[in-house]
């Protein structure tokens, strides 16, 4: 008995091996770190794969897109070119935002792709409860359009530009754009013939069995993508509610009779009219200077002409131009600086609620500038803008063409802003 304790005790106390243990033990944790270390590398390595997916599939998207003109195309090109390289869809999911839906470039025209992908795992998932993913985004932007219009409808859907009758609408040097996604977004009806760089629209566009002479594209763009308005900025004067009211008069009686308009030189160059019903009558020489029309429905009377340079009309408050037809002209030029450089006719966005004006009948109406009445329905013709020598603009809601038209994009020296639109040409990698 006492020799088996005495060999117990001898055990306990020796130290020989211990050295041998710790090392082996310690060895096993070295080369676990050293296998993870690894791993993470292999993550890192999986990773960059994977971004790299990402960026083609965006490219090849975008570039679909350039070609096709069509989102759900450009999707396809960009699943199938992830695909080629190496996306496994059954350990992640890929989606194709048009455009994107977070990061610098939402709402933009652009291509996100993003990739959500699970790494496989080697000594890790001892430690690791769940599986490790990893999520890349990748965005290519489009760019390089050069399409200039002089006619933009911003409605978003329906037919926002129509064409019809015995119309002739001359465009020289610039186009038509709808931003409407409908399938007639451009209809054309009767004996028509357009010529223009470009007819473009969101959308479709019916134009079967009319004339068309297109300068710049060989035949009329769909699907194109939106053009933003250009005047989005432009707002009324600040303080206008504010204003003092005043009131244009007439003098004389009959055929004699003769409008006296306020002189906005007089008000620190912008007069605010508050008559409810003006009716133009004789001939009416605008002064230089900011108009605004609150509320105001004007007429014209038979032979009346409203005539002015340098001026610019706010229309607020459901104010309207009615009765333009017959022997009217309207000849006016805006401002080529400040706050409303080449804008000739204004209608405010927040206070002009969708309403219907007219310029036709065969009316001599020459607009030079750019006519803005961003929520308003214009049907245009007649003779209107057929007299615009140099430059003329429409952005409005929809535009119809009732009559025969011309316009001109000679607009360098009228302060006005372009209005470029059309198919894409450029790619980038943005994210």
């Amino acid at each position: 008995m006492a020799k088996g304790l005495n060999l117990l005790k001898r055990f306990h106390a020796s130290e020989e091996g211990a050295t041998s243990v710790v090392l082996a033990i310690s060895l096993t944790a070295i080369v676990g770190a050293f296998g993870l270390m690894t791993e993470v590398g292999f993550w890192r390595y999986k990773k960059s794969n994977i971004q790299s997916t990402a960026d083609m599939a965006a490219l090849a998207g975008a570039y679909q897109y350039i070609i096709e003109q069509d989102k759900r195309m450009a999707r396809v090109a960009a699943f199938a070119d992830a695909a080629d390289n190496d996306f496994d869809s059954s350990a992640g999911n890929l989606a194709v935002n048009i455009p994107p839906l977070n990061g610098d470039y939402v709402d933009e025209e652009a291509i996100q792709v993003v990739i959500t992908q699970e790494i496989p795992t080697f000594i890790s998932h001892i430690f690791l409860n769940e599986p490790v993913s990893t999520t890349v985004s990748a965005v290519a932007k489009l760019g390089g359009q050069s399409s200039l219009s002089c006619v933009l409808s911003l409605a978003d859907s329906g037919t926002s530009i129509s064409v019809g009758g015995n119309v002739s609408v001359n465009l020289n040097g610039c186009g038509i754009h709808a931003n409407s996604t409908g399938s007639n977004a451009i209809d054309a009806f009767g004996n028509v013939t357009i010529t223009a760089a470009c007819l473009s629209a969101g959308g479709g566009i019916d134009f079967s069995g009319r004339v068309l002479d297109l300068d710049e594209c060989s035949a009329p763009r769909e699907n194109q993508p939106e053009i933003e308005d250009p005047y989005a900025d432009v707002e009324v004067p600040a303080g206008v509610a504010g204003m003092p009211c005043t009131n244009a008069f007439t003098v004389g009686n009959g055929n004699n009779a003769q409008v006296v308009m306020p002189d906005p030189a007089m008000f620190g160059g912008t007069v605010k009219l508050c008559n409810n019903n003006l009716t133009i009558r004789g001939v009416v020489d605008l002064e230089p200077g900011t108009y605004i029309f609150d509320g105001t429905e004007i007429d014209f009377a038979s032979h009346g002409q409203l005539i002015g340079d340098d001026v610019t009309l706010i229309f607020m408050n459901d104010a309207e131009i009615d009765s333009v037809n017959g022997n009217n002209t309207i000849d006016l030029s805006p401002p080529t600086t400040g706050d409303y450089a080449g804008i000739v006719l204004y209608g405010d966005r927040h206070t002009m609620n969708n309403a219907n004006w007219s310029f036709q009948g065969n009316a001599d109406v020459s607009f030079t500038g750019v006519v803005y009445l961003p929520t308003l329905d214009v049907d245009y013709g007649g003779g209107a803008g057929t007299n615009s020598t140099e430059c003329t603009q429409i952005v409005a809601n929809t535009v119809n063409f009732i009559g025969n038209s011309g316009f001109n994009s000679n607009c360098d020296a009228w302060g006005t802003r372009d209005i470029i639109g059309g198919a894409f040409t450029t790619v980038q990698l943005v994210e």
